[in-house]
């Protein structure tokens, strides 16, 4: 080694102990660092759910500086405690000191397992509360539990046994709700903001036999605290994100026949929720995350509660208001007629302990013979319509290519003789209401949920009597005999309508005939309950149009437009059916003026 790498290197060693002696790190800034470090390795590994073989114990100093007041519950030891009555059981967990799982003890999942609801890998919560040592997650914290009766108290102590907060949870007997209150000891003192902040993350795993459909039916619901009740996108499969600027009462995320709600007697603030669904998944049907602010100013009578439980009408209408609008019945204009009419019948019919299968087959013969009325109005009304066939062949002999008169003098005839097109129309449309209440009643109905009839082994999803090792485009993987047995009876049903009906267009009655088919693809995957009762009320009806065949005096009736032809016979038309010849002769003007114009021209 020469002189100058002799000199450089004894100025570089200089340089490097000469750094080392003014610029090493102070032990205990280096003790803290190292100790926030582990701390924050520790919660990156709490929310990633790993275990660690051999845990790394924080300095109690440390914990101290970073938290304060609650330094004395981030260590403790996990203990689980089981509340639990005829419904539900629900375990809680001292490490966290809130729920990890919930049994629905009155269901099971399609192919026959217990029923979890949630549990500690589906279902996630944050509870923020606000302090001078920044926000601290309750849900974090090491509890000790205190059991007593319908209780479990969650007690967070300090290094003295000072009552840091407690955190009360209650099961009453024959009941899905589980109520919570948070009681701050000396933690209030310490509380630096206006809101607790909740963050819940909800996987909602595939309990039901039809993925599909299960998704249809699956979202966030929400009520407002003026009463409103809503949701996000239900069919959708993409990303539905809404921020609520309007307080609300209570949130849910609901599947078809379940959901897991939270709701308050006061109001819950800045409300952000989102649903978004993999597809690709088999397990998870869709995933909500809800964030809600809870004022901290009414904590104390905020009454709040957990629901776990079904989707069942009378029970969720006892739970808060609105909360029985988890239970999808369609739209608002034919709701109504769900809840105060086909859900006391299915109730009242429950009482005799009938099967599910004879309890819609009586529904079918109450509704059709409540409708009834309509009907025989209609058979009578195509009865006249067939009558006054020959006559109307003769106008249009007449008039030959003339429409407009001949539509002129039908109408007019009509009027004459006391009969109108519309007449046959009205009562099938008087109908509709109900045909669409019963569309959404069966397929939510989870008192049918399991329930097996025949062939069926659960009336609330398809009935397979075969499943295919292909998918038929828009049919599917499986034939439902059902929905099959549906489709034939509206065929059938169809026939029958096309002897006794006149038709304008006689390639019209080949046309009638699609829609079985169609409805053969879109039913197939319906529920084994819908369909087995519109199947029986074709069945049904054509039975009554059978009967009315037989209580229709047709020669009574012609009689009886033969005489009102000649009463009216100088009688110009009147109501809707003059109406509709003022429209026709309007239009018939027009027609004449535009070609007069024209030739002018």
């Amino acid at each position: 080694m020469d002189k100058n790498q002799t000199t450089g290197f004894l100025i570089l060693s200089a340089m490097l102990v000469a750094y080392m002696f003014f610029f090493q790190p102070d032990p205990q800034e280096e003790a803290v660092q190292n100790a926030t470090e582990q701390v924050e390795n520790l919660e990156t590994a709490s929310q990633n759910k790993q275990t660690e073989l051999t845990p790394t114990v924080v300095p109690d100093s440390v914990l101290q500086q970073q938290y304060g007041l609650f330094s004395a519950v981030m260590n403790g030891e996990e203990k689980d405690l089981v509340l639990s009555n005829n419904k539900v059981e629900v375990v809680f967990n001292s490490k966290g000191g809130r729920v990890e799982d919930v049994l629905i003890k009155t269901q099971q999942t399609y192919d026959k397992k217990e029923l979890h609801l949630v549990n500690k890998d589906n279902y996630s919560v944050q509870e923020l509360l606000p302090t001078t040592f920044g926000q601290i997650d309750l849900n974090t914290l090491y509890y000790t539990p205190e059991q007593s009766g319908n209780k479990v108290a969650m007690v967070a102590r300090d290094a003295q046994g000072q009552e840091i907060l407690r955190r009360i949870y209650t099961l009453e007997e024959d009941q899905y709700v589980v109520g919570y209150e948070l009681v701050l000891g000396t933690a209030k003192q310490f509380v630096s903001g206006d809101n607790i902040s909740y963050k819940w993350n909800s996987k909602m795993m595939a309990i039901e036999k039809d993925m599909k459909t299960s998704r249809q039916k699956t979202t966030v619901n929400y009520y407002t605290a003026e009463d409103k009740f809503d949701y996000l996108s239900m069919a959708s499969t993409k990303t539905e994100e809404e921020a609520i600027s309007t307080p609300l009462k209570w949130v849910s995320a609901k599947q078809k026949f379940f959901n897991v709600g939270f709701i308050t007697d006061k109001q819950f603030n800045a409300a952000n929720l989102k649903e978004s669904t993999d597809e690709a998944s088999l397990d998870i049907v869709k995933t909500a995350d809800i964030s809600l602010q809870i004022p901290l100013a009414s904590i104390s009578e905020a009454n709040l509660r957990y629901y776990f439980g079904p989707n069942e009408y009378r029970v969720c209408e006892a739970v808060a208001p609105g909360f029985e609008d988890n239970v999808y019945l369609g739209w608002s204009w034919t709701t109504p007629l769900s809840k105060y009419i086909f859900i006391p019948i299915f109730e009242f019919l429950e009482g005799f302990n009938l099967g599910y299968g004879l309890i819609i087959f009586i529904m079918v013969v109450l509704v059709k013979s409540v409708l009834y009325p309509l009907t025989f109005n209609s058979y009578k009304s195509m009865a006249k319509m067939r009558l006054l066939k020959p006559e109307m062949d003769e106008l249009k002999a007449k008039y030959g290519d003339d429409q407009m008169k001949v539509q002129q003098e039908t109408m007019a005839l009509y009027s004459k003789v006391g009969a109108s097109p519309l007449s046959g129309c009205i009562p099938m449309v008087a109908q509709m209401p109900f045909f669409v209440a019963l569309y959404n009643f069966f397929p939510n109905a989870i008192q049918l949920r399991g329930q097996a009839f025949l062939w069926a082994d659960d009336l609330s999803s398809y009935d397979s009597i075969l499943d295919l090792p292909f998918s038929i485009p828009f049919y599917g993987d499986h034939v439902s005999l059902f929905t099959l047995l549906w489709a034939v009876s509206m065929a059938g049903y169809t026939y029958f309508q096309n002897q006794i009906q006149v038709q304008s267009n006689p390639q019209m009655k080949y046309f009638s005939y699609i829609s079985p088919v169609i409805f053969l693809f879109i039913f197939n995957s319906f529920a084994a309950g819908l369909t087995y009762y519109y199947f029986v009320s074709n069945c049904f009806t054509i039975v009554q149009q059978l009967a009315s065949k037989r209580f229709v005096n047709e020669d009574k009736i012609r009689k009886v437009m033969d005489e009102n032809k000649k009463k009216n016979a100088n009688k110009k038309a009147g109501g809707f059916a003059a109406r509709i010849d003022k429209a026709m002769k309007e239009q018939q003007k027009a027609q004449q003026a535009a070609k007069k114009k024209g030739k002018d021209d």
